[in-house]
């Protein structure tokens, strides 16, 4: 690790399906010559839980943050990714959609816009511009951007039109799919003017450019489940982080959840990683046997609530998961019902039968 750190520029699309951003040109050549990390699996697939557990590092039952209505629960011992930073001399500044999305400890500017009167191109570049100056100056800096337009849209056509079982929405899954792959573009172009800003006022010069998504959401898929996910489905839990960099294409294609977003950040930027986060920078374990050699990883856990849906919770989350490379192991506390389902490409196959040792390991993450 080289002593000198880096700046860290973090960028999130909201709502951002992976299968819908590996298929969008504009976003391939965008980063044609980045660093994809391609299987990133969200702790929780809605925003509140899911960016918590990504800025500490913890998982939603360890950091406080676990339902809904419990933005405001951070624990104190929950540090975050931007109090981390501030302790290492960075200049911290982001602008965010809505308080309940982003605890402001750390941040020297915490900027809150309304995402239903801005647009969020102008409004982000209109931040630059006011904290450009202070970045230049600052030994580092941390500036993190939440792009919200795939939200506001699904907000205002869905979750304020149709509730978890509305035939008009459930029935029109195609039409759905279209109008999410347009926001996609939508939020490809958004990061072209992002970096093209970033690059002629050398902001990125010593700076890691980091564009990470929070969670996937439904197109209609399932029925009870008009857009965040409340049944731990794979279309809601993949996501994606990339790494911008302008020399060539790298794939990694190793198993991760978003926890592990705040260690590869780190390490990248030469930060002390800390040592008292369930995120690890690397999942895999190569073990040598008689055949020759296997690759394990260490299992990620999931959670979630619905607002609505078949089985509300938004006091606090109530179902639970856990899943490796392969298979994920899925409990509902509230009717106490296990499934296990293969999974891949944002699908999912249930599976006849129940790894003991995957329940055990569930079991008793939901017990600590």
């Amino acid at each position: 690790m080289n002593n000198k750190k880096k700046s860290i520029i973090l960028i999130l699309i909201d709502g951002a399906r992976y299968d819908f951003v590996i298929k969008n040109k504009s976003y391939s050549n965008l980063f044609d010559k980045s660093i994809w990390f391609n299987r990133m699996y969200t702790s929780a697939p809605y925003t509140i839980a899911s960016m918590h557990a990504m800025f500490t590092s913890m998982y939603p039952k360890n950091n406080g943050v676990n339902g809904y209505l419990n933005p405001n629960k951070l624990k104190e011992n929950a540090k975050t990714m931007t109090q981390y930073l501030k302790e290492n001399n960075y200049f911290t500044v982001c602008n965010i959609p809505s308080p309940v999305v982003m605890s402001s400890r750390g941040f020297d500017f915490y900027e809150v816009h309304d995402e239903y009167k801005y647009a969020n191109t102008e409004e982000h570049l209109d931040c630059i511009k006011r904290h450009g100056k202070k970045m230049k100056e600052s030994e580092n800096f941390f500036l993190y951007f939440h792009y919200s337009h795939i939200h506001t849209s699904l907000s205002n056509r869905v979750l304020k039109k149709h509730d978890d079982f509305s035939d008009e929405y459930f029935e029109n899954i195609e039409e759905n799919r279209k109008i999410h792959s347009d926001d996609v573009q939508k939020s490809a172009e958004y990061l072209e003017s992002i970096i093209n800003y970033l690059k002629e006022g050398r902001l990125l010069e010593n700076a890691d450019l980091w564009i990470a998504s929070d969670h996937g959401v439904s197109c209609g898929d399932v029925l009870g489940e008009r857009a965040y996910g409340v049944f731990l489905y794979d279309y809601t839990l993949h996501t994606f982080l990339i790494k911008y960099e302008e020399s060539k294409r790298i794939d990694d294609n190793e198993f991760r959840g978003t926890i592990d977003t705040l260690p590869l950040i780190f390490s990248s930027a030469s930060v002390e990683i800390p040592k008292e986060i369930d995120g690890k920078l690397s999942r895999k374990t190569i073990k040598k046997t008689l055949l020759g050699k296997t690759t394990e990883y260490e299992p990620i856990f999931l959670e979630t609530g619905g607002v609505g849906g078949p089985f509300p919770s938004p006091e606090k989350h109530n179902i639970f998961g856990v899943m490796n490379d392969k298979v994920k192991l899925i409990h509902n506390r509230t009717i106490d019902k296990f499934e296990q389902f293969s999974y891949s490409n944002c699908a999912d196959v249930l599976s006849p039968r129940i790894d003991s040792n995957l329940k055990k390991i569930l079991l008793k993450y939901e017990e600590e």
